[in-house]
């Protein structure tokens, strides 16, 4: 990239320490004119006026320098030298954002001119770094450097934090506008750092952007965008075109050097479209070099030809960087192109500008003139220390004081201890209220599922007295499968009301009752059919349980019913386990028997209702079901744990 190009990186920052503010609504503007317009004092109309215009002179410098000159010929008196340097910020900022940089610095320097009559440090440094920032396009670094050092000097002493921030960052572009990238990173680097601490959005996205450029120069393509797009995000905050132009251009110079030239084409393209309708003339040069130089690479010459020859339409801001630049890649365009002729003429013109910008006498004054100011901060932080010293010195004279205050907070703690105390003993005595109440909970529930217990029992005993006096055998099945159903339900309330845990369940104990009780009623015992259970340590809610009680309970109940044929020669056994991981409960319920039917496994036959009460359940439980014959059947399940 050539050095002119980095120079897009200072107008961008520029335009953020003229009036980097959040934008406002429309009202703001509204009301203002509206003062201006009633019938309000002078003064207040006056002060209106001024507002506006500093709130115009980025959004609309035209109005803004009319607004000036009313100020100006029918407010202002000429002896009110506060009022006519107020003024004259609006006159400079106004033009400055119309692009002519050579009027905006003859008004910045009479601003500066008299705030050194009146000794006035921090004017001086807010005209000083406009001078200075202005020179530094202009490419008069000397000029430039002496002025920024001057404002570093005074912010240093006396400056804000966002005024520090400011100098950090227009110091940057000086040292990388002279090709000292470490210097220049170091010091964007601590401005944006200051920034973060003040929130201030329109920083850091000048900081980033110009760190996406320099790191850009380094070669860091990674950190170059992470920057850009950083910048990208900050501009909400502030969305203006103008600050689009800027991030769309930056990133058409990093696609350049990652060799991404059709894309870099369109980003710059993008630039050049927006600045077209803006004023700053300056920043429209900018887009024509970037479109010149991609252009270039893209082996289009004549197109790069006539954006580059435009540069020297625009003398208002009489940029010798941006000449340098279009005179240095006309040579290479007209090189490429076959015209030798004009290609050495520009590359003349190229030279002499950068002898007259990097000549040897203003890099050695620059050099000194950096040399003094750090020197001078060194001299300044000794100061510090040494005050520092007398500060401490001062401190152990006080010592005596310093013992008498600790009495007296001893004392004051001593009555906050007693103050805390005494809430402690009114914490204490709701807490015991509290506990009460818990407890009364606790039976609460301890009662409600006995009561659940009894009444599902008594129900089961009714289903059973109903039983005996069912001939059909069809029914009496029917009810005694309602029964197991409900007293697998009795079994769960049972082992609440028994267990410490009133909502959570042992599953080891709760299936151990539930097969002992769906044995009883098919008059088995454990020496005619053995049961195991294995499911130690794993608890469960009870709006969890009832619907796998259910389904245990179902699987028992076909195992006793179809899988052991009465002339089997082994004893039968039935095997209940559940384990769990982090996310899933495994139930494994199989039996040593004949075996399912396959038929029945594919859903080849109509389902009973106990199949249908197994599917509805587990798809409540969202729970994955397998059949197997594996010397008998086998049925798994996967109940997912709730989130």
């Amino acid at each position: 990239m050539t050095k002119p190009l980095k120079l897009s990186i200072l107008s961008f920052f520029f335009g953020y320490i003229l009036f980097a503010q959040d934008a406002k609504p429309d009202a703001y503007q509204d009301s203002l004119q509206t003062i201006i317009n009633s019938s309000k004092p002078v003064k207040v109309k006056k002060e209106a006026l001024f507002l506006l215009g500093e709130y115009l002179v980025q959004r609309d410098p035209d109005y803004a320098e009319r607004i000036a000159n009313d100020l100006q010929e029918n407010y202002i008196k000429s002896a009110d030298s506060n009022d006519v340097r107020r003024n004259n910020y609006i006159f400079a900022a106004s033009h400055r954002w119309q692009g002519d940089y050579k009027t905006a610095l003859e008004y910045y320097q009479s601003i500066y001119d008299a705030s050194k009559k009146k000794k006035d440090s921090l004017n001086i440094a807010k005209s000083g770094h406009f001078i200075g920032t202005i020179n530094m396009f202009l490419g008069n670094n000397v000029t430039s450097q002496s002025h920024l050092i001057e404002v570093a000097s005074i912010y240093d002493k006396k400056g804000t934090a966002k005024q520090k921030a400011d100098i950090n960052k227009t110091l940057a572009g000086f040292y990388m506008n002279l090709d000292q990238l470490e210097k220049g990173k170091d010091k964007y680097l601590l401005a944006l750092e200051q920034y973060e601490k003040l929130n201030d959005s329109a920083g850091m996205a000048s900081a980033n952007a110009n760190l996406g450029m320099l790191y850009t120069d380094l070669g860091d393509f990674d950190k170059a965008e992470m920057h850009l797009m950083k910048q990208k995000a900050l501009n909400k905050v502030f969305p203006t075109l103008r600050e689009m132009g800027f991030h769309h251009d930056f990133l058409g110079v990093l696609r350049q050097e990652q060799g991404r030239l059709n894309e870099a084409y369109e980003e710059h393209l993008k630039a050049l479209k927006i600045r077209e309708n803006l004023s700053s003339t300056y920043n429209l040069c900018e887009s024509k070099l970037n479109m010149g130089e991609v252009l270039i690479k893209l082996k289009r010459y004549s197109e790069a030809i006539s954006h580059l020859k435009d540069v020297f339409k625009y003398d208002e801001h009489q940029s010798l960087y941006q000449q340098q630049a279009a005179y240095q890649l006309l040579s290479e365009a007209y090189e490429k192109n076959g015209d030798y002729k004009a290609s050495l003429d520009n590359f003349k013109d190229f030279k002499k500008l950068s002898d007259s910008i990097y000549s040897k006498e203003s890099i050695e004054i620059i050099a000194e003139k950096d040399s003094r100011y750090n020197q001078q901060k060194k001299d300044a932080e000794i100061t510090l220390l040494s005050k520092e010293k007398e500060v401490s010195e001062a401190q152990l004279a006080r010592s005596k004081a310093i013992l008498i205050g600790t009495i007296i907070g001893l004392i004051l703690f001593l009555i906050a201890v007693i103050a805390l105390f005494t809430l402690y003993k009114k914490i204490k005595s709701k807490n015991l209220i509290i506990t009460k109440a818990l407890k009364d909970r606790e039976l609460l529930l301890h009662e409600t599922h006995h009561r659940v217990k009894n009444n599902l029992q008594m129900i089961s005993s009714l289903l059973n007295l109903q039983s005996k006096y069912v001939e059909d055998q069809k029914a009496l099945e029917v009810l005694q499968n309602g029964r197991n159903r409900v007293e697998s339900m009795a079994i769960l309330h049972k082992n609440l009301y028994a267990g410490d845990d009133l909502t959570k369940v042992n599953i080891h104990d709760y299936f151990k009752g539930l097969a002992e009780s769906v044995l009883n009623s098919y008059h088995k015992s454990e020496k005619e059919v053995e049961v195991n259970v294995q499911a130690k340590g794993i608890v469960m809610d009870v709006e969890s349980v009832i619907p796998i009680g259910l389904i245990v309970n179902e699987l028992l109940t076909n195992s006793l019913k179809h899988a052991f044929p009465k002339d089997a020669n082994k004893k039968p056994e039935i095997t209940i386990e559940m384990t769990e991981n982090d996310s899933v409960y495994k139930l494994v319920v199989k039996d040593n028997g004949k075996g399912i039917e396959d038929n029945i496994i594919q859903k080849g036959k109509e389902e009973t209702f106990g199949q249908r009460l197994i599917r509805s359940l587990t798809q409540k439980l969202k729970a994955k079901v397998e059949i197997a014959n594996n010397n008998g059947t086998q049925v798994n399940l996967d109940i997912p744990k709730k989130a």
